[in-house]
């Protein structure tokens, strides 16, 4: 049995919210997955490539997409850069995806997260998006694999289109995020 995200949310938005136009209601835009592989690439220069596939297979495994790998697009000698390494792994999540990774991040992500005590208002932008990081990627069960050898951390960005700001957090909340 699938749980069918979108339509609990949507169900639960008029009892949140005073629109009377359901389009005036917060809902979310993308969820954005970033892994940062610049000082593995760094440091290991010989297995650049293995890093780089290994980066990828693991997060198309936690997305349920293909990522794309970002590079340099010059050098820059005090972090060791040279134009064309890879420095990230990203991945942009939409539609049915992105509510099948919400549910895994509230299930999973933040049940495993190690002294997870809520989320504090320095996890939000300056429009009210939630910006997460785990250290390990590995607290989603689709990441842990013989295949993977490097020790990855996870980005998490959460847009939501609303309104207000005030909007957005209340937003948050309904979807069931333990803010502080």
């Amino acid at each position: 049995m699938e749980i069918d995200l979108k339509k609990q949310i949507e169900e639960k938005l008029p009892q949140f919210f005073n629109y009377k136009n359901k389009f005036e209601y917060p809902k979310l835009e993308k969820i954005i997955l970033n892994i940062g592989i610049g000082k593995l690439v760094t440091s290991n220069p010989q297995n650049q490539d293995k890093i780089v596939q290994e980066a990828v297979y693991v997060l198309s495994m936690v997305a349920g997409q293909t990522p794309k790998v970002v590079k340099t697009k010059k050098s820059v000698s005090s972090f060791k850069l040279k134009k064309g390494m890879p420095v990230s792994v990203v991945v942009t999540l939409r539609g049915k995806k992105m509510y099948d990774f919400l549910t895994r991040f509230l299930i999973y992500g933040l049940a495993r997260y190690k002294d997870f005590k809520g989320i504090k208002k320095e996890h939000f932008d300056r429009e009210y998006n939630l910006n997460f990081g785990f250290k390990e990627i590995s607290v989603f069960p689709e990441a842990i694999s013989e295949k993977v050898h490097y020790n990855f951390g996870l980005g998490v960005n959460i847009v939501v289109k609303a309104k207000k700001k005030e909007d957005k957090l209340k937003f948050f909340e309904m979807l069931g995020f333990p803010l502080k």
